[in-house]
């Protein structure tokens, strides 16, 4: 199942870029990753398989619990980033979830924000069922809604002006919000072969920064959609893209530097 897509992006320009904000971005994903952890719950001894790991902090929190975790992504250069975490019960593998096989099989499987972005959704998930044992568990999150996620549109929005028209986009095409249809996602899963599926909503703070306006428009203007909107601008393009984010940030910094905007994610349970 081919991923050639998003590999070259994750591993050429979304994985460097990841790397470089790793403490940043685990820090801001933080409140998502406790809601994964806390509903995995699981138990020293088990085999979890971490789906797009990244640079790893999952992974890690999994592992400091006593599982023994194998961490999956395609991106070589996040794998990399994620080897300092590495311990003798967690291990890091670049590799295409929709072709990995474990051996012997796990006792669960999880992801946090790894799954949105397989280019045929039914295969990698049939063959993710087929890493686990009768009876294992599948946990991810995934975002809601673009309008349930005002951290990232906010600062899209605010650049849209100044941008040429973009090409329509089909919303489940590969990219972060492609599991927002929680009817899609129970399809997909069932197809796959799943039972038990439960898809629960959360909401969550995203803290883009604890240090100010400037800080936070910093960070906007470098991670999200926000970031990816400006590469297409000329130099003179970027600085009022950063004012247009700064100004459309200003409402969400608070008395103590601190610059939160509200995020939705779906927890999705299922069972192999």
């Amino acid at each position: 199942m081919p991923n050639d897509d998003q590999r070259d992006y994750w591993n050429e320009q979304g994985g460097p870029n990841w790397v470089k904000h790793q403490a940043r971005l685990d820090e801001m994903l933080a409140p998502a990753s406790s809601v994964l952890v806390d509903a995995a719950a699981v138990a020293a001894g088990e085999r979890v398989l971490d789906i797009g790991c990244g640079t790893g902090a999952v992974s890690e929190w999994l592992a400091e619990q006593g599982a023994e975790v194998t961490g999956i992504d395609l991106s070589e250069t996040m794998i990399a980033g994620a080897q300092f975490r590495a311990r003798e019960n967690l291990t890091f593998l670049a590799a295409d979830a929709g072709e990995f096989r474990g051996d012997p099989a796990f006792t669960a499987a999880v992801s946090r924000f790894g799954v949105m972005f397989f280019d045929d959704p039914d295969a990698a998930f049939e063959n993710i069922r087929a890493n686990l044992n009768s009876g294992g568990r599948l946990l991810f999150v995934c975002w809601q809604a673009p309008a349930r996620n005002p951290w990232a549109m906010v600062p899209a929005l605010a650049v849209k002006p100044l941008l040429a028209d973009p090409a329509p986009v089909d919303p489940h095409a590969p990219g972060p919000f492609a599991f927002s249809d929680r009817d899609r996602v129970t399809d997909i899963l069932a197809s796959a072969g799943f039972r038990d599926i439960g898809i629960a909503g959360h909401d969550i703070p995203i803290r883009l920064s604890a240090h100010g306006l400037d800080d936070a428009t910093d960070f906007a203007c470098q991670v999200g959609p926000g970031s990816r909107a400006m590469l297409e601008l000329d130099e003179a393009g970027r600085a009022k893209a950063r004012k247009a984010i700064y100004d459309a940030l200003s409402p969400f910094n608070d008395a103590t530097g601190s610059v939160v905007l509200d995020g939705a994610v779906w927890l999705v349970t299922a069972t192999a």
